[in-house]
C-alpha cells in the first residue's frame, strides 16, 4: 500500500486511501514544510520560521523537535518513506510523485507539450488533484503566502484547460464553470473572454453580449479602463449578423393530465414549498408499485406548468418495466438535446460531454424537468439541470438516498390514501350511488390508488356489473377481482418483485405465509432462520414493506395477499420458528409482569427470543405485539401444534386479566382447552377450563363459568388434583354470586377453602378466604365477612402477594360499604386503588374507583366522586369496555 501526502487541501497523509492520524495542527504544518521540499533537508531554522512565524514559544526549538519527532512515529509505518536528520537538516524521504502538489507541477508540465486533446486530459487530470484550498490546517504566514501563490497557479491551470477546451468545440460544458469563475473574479479579463466565447458558440447570444457589457461597466466603475482589445474584438465579431441565432425552442413534453385526481393536499403544498428554494432541488417521490407516484407528479406539474415559461421536459426512465430495459441516460440527453434545438448530427456518444451539453443548453432558461418512474440515482444525476432557474421531479420505487446525501433532493414518501380520499377518488369516476357498496370497496382497496382505478374501470365498462359485486368479489377474492385484463395490481407488484435479489424473494415470499402483515425485526429474524437485515432493507428499498418504526415493518394487505401467492420453500419450519419467537418472548414478558406466578412449561427452541427490560418494558411488548401474537396462536391451532397452543394461551393470562380483557382471553382459553383434549392431555384441560371459567366469571357470562368449571373440576378430581379442584370452587362461588345464589356461592367458597388446607397453600387459602369475605358481605353476614377478609390480609403480605392485598382490602371496603361505614369503606378502597395503580392493574384499578366514588357521593363528597370517577372512565374507555357508559353516567349526573 502506497502512501499519498496531501497539501491541495487539507494537509495529511493517506495509505491504502484510508487517512494517516495526524492529529495536532502543528505537526501538519512540520509536514507541509517538508514536503513541499521532498527529499531536500530543510534546515531547524527554517521549519522555526516557516511553522511559527513571529509567533515564537518559548522554546522554538524544542517545540520543532517535539513536532518531528511525533511525525516519524507516525510515519515510520508508511512504506517507502522516512524522516531523516542530515547535515544539512531534516528530510522527508519519499517519491516525489506521492506529493500531490509535485504530481500536479509535473503534470503541467507535461500537458505543455502535449496537442489539446491530451492536454485537456492531463490538465483535467491535475486539477482532479485539488480537493479544497491548499494546504488546509497549516496557520502561519509562510502557510498563506504560499496558499496564496498556489490559488494563483492553480487558476492559471484551470484557464489553460479552458482554453484547451474551447479549441476542442467543448463551449457548451464549459458554460456553466466559467459563469461561477467570472462570477467569483469579475474584473479578470481572460475568464470573462473565455466566458463570452462559449456563451456565443453554444448560441446565447443574448447572454454573451450581456456579459461583455457587465465586464465594461465594472472595469468602467472600478479601474476607470475599458475591456482589453481581444475582448473588444469578440463583441464586434459578436455584434456581427452572423452571430445572432433564433430563439430556442420551448419543449411542453408533459404527458396529459390525470382527470380524475383526488386528495394528496398535504403532498402538493409540500412540493411546491420543496421546488420554491432558490437552490437546485430534487424532489424524489417515491412509494410501491400503484401508490400514485406519476400522478402526483403529473398534476402538480400542469398546475404549476405557467411557471416554467422555457419549457417542461419529461421522460418514463422505465426503471421497472419487465418488458424493457431501464432507459439509458445517453439515449435520454440526446432526445432531451434535440428537443432544445441542438442539432442531432454530431452529438457525442460520451454521456459525460452530452450531460455537459444539456446543462449548458437550459443554463439561465426557467424549465421543469420530470423523471419519471427512475431505476436508481446513477441513471438519473447526469439528468439534473445545473441551474437555480430549473426544477426537476424524481419519481422512483426506491428511495434514492443517494440523491438525497449528494444532491439535496427532498424526499417524499407516498403513502396510500386515506379512506376519505379514496371514496371521493370512487365518486368522482363512478359518481354518488351504493354507498354501502362503495364503503367496502374502499376497505378492500386499502388506499391503493392503482386498485381503485382498477376498480372504477371494471365499473365503467361494464354497465351490468353493480358496486355490490365487486365489492363481493373484492371480499372473496380481492386480487382476482383487481384484474381488468390491460391493468392488473398483480402485474404492477410483479415489476418490483422481479427485480429482487434470491434472497429477498425468498423472505417476500415467507412475510405472505406470516398470519400478521406487521411485524417486528426480531420475528423476521424468527421467520428467516437468521439475519434478515439485507434483504429486509432491499424489501424496504422496493416498497414491498414499509417501515413503521425503529423496529417494525409492515406490508400493505394487498402486497401481502400478493406475497402469500409467491411460492415459499421450508414455510411450515418458518412459521414454527415464528410462533416460537412470540411464544418465548411472550414467556419472558410474562415473568416480569408476575414474577411470583407458578411455572408453566413450553417448548424448547433454537430461535433468540426478544427479552423485555422490565416490566413496564414487558407491558409494552404486549400492548404492541397483541394483534401479531393472536395470529401465532391461530397459525398454531390450525397446524395442530397444540403444545404451543395452551403454552401462549399462558403466556397471555396475566396481560389479558390486568388490562381487563374479554373478548380475546376467551377466544384464547377456548382453543387452548380444544388443544388439550385434542391432545389427550386432561391436566392442561382442567387449567385451562378453569382459567376460561375465571374470564367467563369476570366477563358476566355465569352460566358459560359455571359449565366450564364445573368441567375443570370434574376432571381434576379424577386426576386427584385437590389444588385444581379448588381453584374450580373458588370462581364456581364467584360465578354463582354473580347469579344472586349466594347460599350456593357460599357452599363452593367452602369447599375451595377446605381443599386449599388440604393442599396446605397458605397463599390459596388467603384468596379463598377473601372469596368467603366477599359472598358473606353479600348476603349481610358483615362480622364473619370482615373476619376472613382480616384473616386473609396476613397471609397475602407475608406471601409478597401485593395484588392479592389490594382485592382483599377491596372486598373489606365493600363489606364497609354494605354496613353503612362509609368512611371505613372509603379508607379501604383508596388503599385498594393505590395498590392496583402502582402494580399497573388497571382494570382493577377502575373498579375499585368506581366503588370509591359511590361511597363519596353518597358521604357528600362529590369533588372527591368526580376524581375517582374520572380516572375509572379514562381507564374503562382506554380499554373499550361497558362499564364507561356507566361511569360517564354517574359522572353526569353529579350535582356541580
Amino acid at each position: 500500500m502506497s502512501a499519498r501526502f496531501h497539501l491541495l487541501g487539507e494537509v495529511g497523509a493517506t495509505t491504502g486511501g484510508q487517512p494517516v492520524p495526524i492529529r495536532h495542527a502543528r505537526v501538519r504544518c512540520v509536514l507541509a514544510v517538508l514536503a513541499v521540499d521532498v527529499n531536500r533537508p530543510v534546515s531547524a531554522d527554517t521549519l522555526v520560521d516557516r511553522v511559527f512565524g513571529e509567533q515564537l514559544p518559548r522554546r522554538p526549538r524544542e517545540a520543532v523537535y517535539s513536532y518531528l519527532s511525533r511525525l516519524r512515529v507516525t510515519l515510520d509505518d508508511l512504506p517507502g518513506v522516512g524522516l531523516d536528520r542530515r547535515s544539512g537538516g531534516y528530510v522527508l524521504r519519499a517519491d516525489p510523485g506521492s506529493v500531490d502538489l509535485h504530481r500536479f507541477r509535473e503534470l503541467v508540465a507535461r500537458a505543455a507539450r502535449e496537442d489539446d486533446r491530451a492536454r485537456a486530459v492531463t490538465l483535467a487530470e491535475a486539477l482532479e488533484l485539488w480537493t479544497g484550498e491548499a494546504l488546509g490546517g497549516a496557520d502561519s504566514p509562510w502557510a498563506s503566502s504560499l496558499r496564496d501563490s498556489l490559488a494563483h497557479e492553480q487558476l492559471a491551470v484551470r484557464l489553460d484547460a479552458h482554453d484547451a477546451g474551447l479549441r476542442l468545440g467543448r463551449h457548451a460544458e464549459l458554460v456553466v464553470p466559467l459563469t461561477a469563475l467570472a462570477s467569483a473574479r469579475p474584473l479578470d479579463e481572460r475568464v470573462a473572454h473565455q466566458l463570452i466565447d462559449a456563451l456565443a458558440r453554444s448560441g446565447q447570444q443574448a447572454q454573451a453580449l450581456a456579459r461583455y457589457e457587465t465586464l465594461r461597466r465594472h472595469l468602467a466603475d472600478e479601474l476607470g479602463v475599458d475591456p482589453n482589445q481581444a475582448l473588444r474584438d469578440l463583441h464586434q465579431r459578436l455584434l456581427s449578423p452572423a452571430a445572432v441565432h433564433a430563439a430556442p425552442p420551448v419543449p411542453r413534453q408533459l404527458p396529459l393530465a390525470p382527470r380524475h385526481f383526488q386528495g394528496r393536499v398535504r403532498e402538493l403544498e409540500a412540493l411546491s414549498g420543496a421546488l420554491r428554494c432558490d437552490l437546485v432541488l430534487i424532489s424524489a417521490i417515491r412509494g410501491a408499485g400503484g401508490v400514485g407516484k406519476t400522478w402526483l407528479a403529473l398534476h402538480w406539474a400542469h398546475r404549476h406548468a405557467d411557471d416554467y415559461p422555457d419549457g417542461q421536459l419529461y421522460v418514463n426512465l422505465r426503471g421497472f418495466d419487465l418488458t424493457m430495459s431501464p432507459a439509458d441516460p445517453a439515449v435520454v440527453l440526446r432526445g432531451f438535446l434535440t428537443s432544445l434545438g441542438t442539432a442531432a448530427d454530431g452529438l457525442p456518444e460520451d454521456v459525460d460531454t452530452l450531460a455537459a451539453m444539456y446543462r449548458s443548453a437550459i443554463a439561465g432558461r426557467a424549465m421543469l424537468v420530470v423523471l419519471d418512474n427512475a431505476a436508481d440515482a446513477d441513471q438519473v444525476v447526469p439528468l439534473l439541470p445545473g441551474a437555480a432557474s430549473c426544477r426537476t421531479l424524481v419519481t422512483s420505487r426506491r428511495a434514492l438516498t443517494g440523491l438525497v446525501a449528494t444532491h439535496g433532493a427532498v424526499p417524499m414518501r407516498l403513502d396510500v390514501l386515506s379512506d376519505a380520499e379514496a371514496r371521493d377518488l370512487l365518486v368522482a369516476r363512478l359518481g354518488e350511488r351504493e354507498p354501502e357498496a362503495i364503503a367496502d370497496i374502499v376497505r378492500h382497496c386499502g388506499g391503493l390508488p392503482l386498485a381503485l382505478g382498477i376498480v372504477a374501470a371494471r365499473a365503467a365498462v361494464d354497465h351490468d356489473l353493480g358496486l355490490a359485486a365487486i365489492a363481493e368479489e373484492l371480499r372473496l377474492a380481492r386480487l382476482d377481482a383487481l384484474d381488468a385484463g390491460d391493468v392488473s395490481l398483480r402485474a404492477a407488484l410483479s415489476w418490483s418483485h422481479r427485480a429482487l435479489s434470491e434472497p429477498a424473494v425468498v423472505l417476500f415470499g415467507l412475510l405472505g405465509r406470516a398470519p400478521a402483515a406487521d411485524l417486528r425485526t426480531g420475528a423476521i429474524d424468527a421467520l428467516a432462520d437468521g439475519a434478515a437485515a439485507n434483504a429486509l432493507a432491499e424489501l424496504e428499498a422496493a416498497h414491498l414493506v414499509i417501515r413503521t418504526d425503529a423496529d417494525h415493518y409492515r406490508m400493505h394487505d394487498l402486497v401481502h395477499l400478493y406475497a402469500s401467492e409467491q411460492p415459499s420453500p421450508g414455510q411450515e419450519d418458518a412459521l414454527r420458528r415464528l410462533v416460537d419467537y412470540y411464544l418465548h418472548t411472550a414467556h419472558h414478558a410474562d415473568r416480569l409482569l408476575d414474577p411470583g406466578r407458578p411455572p408453566y412449561d413450553i417448548p424448547e427452541t433454537a430461535v433468540r427470543a426478544h427479552r423485555p427490560s422490565g416490566e413496564q418494558d414487558a407491558l409494552s411488548w404486549f400492548e404492541t405485539e397483541h394483534t401479531a401474537m393472536l395470529a401465532a396462536l391461530r397459525v398454531a391451532t390450525e397446524n395442530g401444534w397444540h403444545r404451543h397452543v395452551w403454552a401462549l394461551a399462558s403466556t397471555f393470562m396475566t396481560y389479558h386479566w390486568r388490562q381487563g380483557h374479554r373478548a380475546e382471553p376467551i377466544a384464547v382459553l377456548s382453543a387452548a382447552a380444544a388443544a388439550a383434549e385434542a391432545a389427550g392431555e386432561p391436566a392442561i384441560q382442567a387449567r385451562q377450563l378453569h382459567a376460561l371459567g375465571h374470564v367467563y366469571a369476570r366477563a358476566g357470562l355465569n352460566e358459560q363459568a359455571v359449565e366450564v368449571l364445573e368441567q375443570s373440576a370434574a376432571l381434576s378430581e379424577r386426576l386427584g388434583d385437590v389444588t385444581m379442584q379448588g381453584h374450580a370452587h373458588l370462581v364456581l362461588a364467584r360465578a354463582w354470586g354473580q347469579r344472586d345464589d349466594y347460599r350456593l356461592a357460599k357452599h363452593h367458597a367452602a369447599l375451595g377453602l377446605d381443599l386449599y388446607q388440604r393442599a396446605d397453600a397458605p397463599n390459596l387459602v388467603a384468596l379463598a378466604l377473601n372469596n368467603m369475605g366477599w359472598i358473606c358481605g353479600h348476603i349481610g353476614e358483615y362480622e364473619e365477612a370482615l373476619r376472613h377478609c382480616q384473616a386473609a390480609l396476613p397471609l397475602h403480605r407475608d406471601a409478597g402477594h401485593a395484588s392479592g392485598v389490594g382485592e382483599t382490602l377491596d372486598s373489606i371496603g365493600f363489606i364497609h360499604e354494605k354496613r353503612g361505614a362509609r368512611r371505613e369503606a372509603a379508607a379501604a378502597y383508596r388503599e385498594s386503588a393505590g395498590i392496583f395503580r402502582e402494580l399497573g392493574h388497571s382494570y382493577e384499578t377502575a373498579v375499585t374507583l368506581r366503588r370509591l366514588g359511590t361511597v363519596l357521593t353518597e358521604d357528600g363528597d362529590h369533588a372527591g366522586a368526580r376524581q375517582a370517577w374520572t380516572e375509572a372512565l379514562r381507564i374503562f374507555r382506554g380499554r373499550g369496555l361497558d362499564e364507561a357508559d356507566a361511569v360517564e353516567s354517574q359522572l353526569t349526573a353529579l350535582p356541580r
